[in-house]
């Protein structure tokens, strides 16, 4: 192939952080499994908040169907929305931010104060909740014991390999 059949153009590299797809990536519908907004769904109306003091609400199989793929296309265009955002930040990553001002420009501006709310309480659960210990402060070595230990394996792990006394 020659120049010309790329359009005369000497760089045939592909541009840096873009990403390509093949015709029927592009093509393929990306969705949120229906599943997991279903399970959010329930749990969400069975809250006590939402049942309050009254009977249990039941919803017809075609109305939970609307309600599962309406949750679908808001949370699609909501992140739709913030990927166009954190893009012209120039940012790789959607932050909470980007989700705010989402909201924001696709009129749900109202609940932006009770989203950052709980997205603050989250991030404080987060930094006091109980850290998982590792296996070496589980071992109640201390580091040069521990260092010890691992030489002393290496040792007993070079003799099987060699034979002792070999080296």
């Amino acid at each position: 192939m020659s120049d010309k059949d790329f359009g005369g153009n000497d760089d045939l590299s592909l541009p840096k952080g873009r990403v390509y797809l093949s015709e029927a990536e592009q093509t393929a519908e990306v969705t949120l499994p229906k599943t997991t907004v279903q399970k959010i769904i329930n749990e969400v109306l069975s809250s006590p908040a939402i049942q309050g003091n009254g009977p249990p609400m039941t919803f017809a199989k075609e109305t939970r169907d609307l309600l599962i793929e309406s949750c679908v296309e808001f949370i699609t265009m909501l992140s739709s929305e913030a990927n166009e955002i954190s893009e012209k930040d120039a940012k790789k990553t959607i932050a909470p931010e980007h989700i705010y001002k989402a909201l924001e420009e696709l009129g749900f501006g109202d609940y932006v104060p009770e989203l950052v709310k709980v997205a603050n309480e989250f991030k404080s659960t987060q930094v006091t909740r109980e850290r998982k210990q590792t296996k070496i402060e589980k071992s109640g070595m201390t580091e040069e014991e521990l260092v010890a230990a691992q030489e002393e394996l290496f040792r007993s792990a070079g003799e099987k390999y060699t034979g002792p006394g070999e080296t």
